[in-house]
């Protein structure tokens, strides 16, 4: 590259080589052109989906972060949703999209329509660190090739992301209020029965239960005392007969000893009904603390039925939380891609480059002295004279030509780019 070592020497070799220069920029600018109206064009439309929060406050059943955390996973599985397999294939066919590659198969159209479609939620970034915070709005984007397309695309999520989320608010009001009246109609069933198997229990022991245990207890010691009456007398009778044969008395002594028997037999039965008590005590508290339980169950079951049914009637009158559209997709005016404009004007640029390059490798293999200071520097010798370059007539015509050419080459070539780029 010494041989261009100087400003003027540059100028005079890209004069020289006007032409080259000029066809190579002129090629390279219609090649970019071509190019670039070649390449598909992508149109890009999108929708807005406000969240907006319910305008009456539902009892729930948990604190507000979980609530939140519910609201957030509602909205990842309405997303998954609607970009699922199922209903993007159902939006290919419905559209006819990628009709004209009858080469891909279902899941590579599917791939493609994910990678051209996208649900952004969108939140306040003062609050990005906090994993519970509700998006305020939803971004729906679609790019495609035809803007209509891409309108009626984006427009068809829009719509079954708004059907999805009234289903499955309308689905789990629903679901949850047929649990808990399941629920309550189970425990009721439960309750019934348990009240009626302690009022059974009741009645068979109802001897050895509560008033009936203090009856048996007082009977008891009233039985004992009687016994003991009665063994007092049958002593007394035994002792003032003894040696002497007096029927009287020994009639009154099998008479006592009868009454004895039947004494000790109702205090057995007695005593029976008084140590079967405490056994008898705890089968009750057992089912009382059952009954308890199932009972406060069936309070928590009715207070959450009771919400259930608020929350249903919020969904029917649509006072909870909705999805409402902010802006739907529109047909785009221009293509966002590709950048036609900036390939052209590339084009234009790497073309004069190239041609710069080729002029130089063109005056490296060509090693002329053209000047007196190229002839200094390279054999350091002064010239004593210098002949300037003579042109004759039909020189000076085809180097007329070939200017003219060159410049005309170029005009052309950036007229083109100039044209094209004001037409965008």
């Amino acid at each position: 590259m010494n041989r261009l070592a100087t400003l003027d020497e540059v100028i005079s070799a890209v004069l020289r080589h006007i032409v080259l220069l000029a066809v190579v920029v002129a090629i390279g600018v219609v090649a970019s052109l071509f190019y670039a109206l070649s390449l598909p064009r992508e149109y890009e439309t999108s929708a807005v989906i406000q969240i907006e929060q319910p305008q009456v406050q539902a009892p729930n059943l948990s604190g507000v972060s979980s609530v939140n955390a519910q609201t957030l996973q509602q909205l990842q599985i309405i997303e998954q949703r609607v970009m699922s397999r199922d209903n993007l294939l159902a939006i290919i066919k419905a559209e006819g999209l990628f009709a004209a590659e009858a080469d891909l198969t279902d899941n590579q159209k599917v791939a493609a329509l994910r990678r051209s479609a996208s649900v952004i939620r969108i939140s306040d970034p003062a609050l990005a660190w906090r994993p519970d915070v509700i998006p305020t709005a939803m971004n729906i984007t679609v790019r495609l090739g035809d803007p209509e397309v891409a309108t009626r695309v984006a427009n068809t999520l829009v719509d079954n992301v708004l059907e999805e989320n009234r289903s499955r608010r309308a689905l789990r009001a629903s679901e949850t209020l047929a649990f808990f009246e399941s629920e309550e109609q189970r425990l009721g069933t439960e309750i019934e029965a348990l009240e009626a198997r302690i009022s059974e229990f009741k009645r068979n022991n109802a001897d050895s239960l509560d008033g009936g245990l203090a009856v048996h207890r007082e009977e008891l010691a009233l039985l004992e005392q009687e016994k003991l009456a009665v063994d007092r007398e049958i002593i007394q009778l035994t002792s003032s007969t003894r040696g002497t044969r007096n029927s009287v008395a020994q009639n009154r002594i099998e008479q006592l000893e009868e009454q004895r028997q039947l004494l000790e037999a109702r205090i057995d039965r007695v005593r029976v009904f008084v140590e079967s008590a405490p056994e008898a005590e705890r089968e009750l508290s057992g089912l009382e603390r059952a009954l308890m339980k199932l009972t406060d169950q069936y309070q928590v079951i009715t207070r959450n039925q009771a919400e259930a049914e608020m929350g249903a009637m919020l969904e029917a009158s649509q006072q909870s939380e909705s999805f409402r559209v902010l802006e739907r997709a529109v047909v785009p005016d221009y293509p966002i891609a590709p950048n036609r404009k900036m390939i052209a004007l590339m084009g234009c640029i790497l073309s004069g480059l190239a041609g710069l390059a080729l002029i130089a490798v063109l005056e490296l293999r060509n090693p002329v002295i053209r000047t007196e200071r190229q002839l200094e520097r390279h054999l350091a010798l002064r010239a004593v004279a210098v002949i300037p370059t003579v042109h004759v007539a039909h020189e000076k015509a085809r180097s007329r030509v070939f200017w003219g050419l060159g410049i005309a080459l170029a005009v052309v070539g950036f007229v083109l780019v100039a044209a094209y780029v004001s037409a965008r």
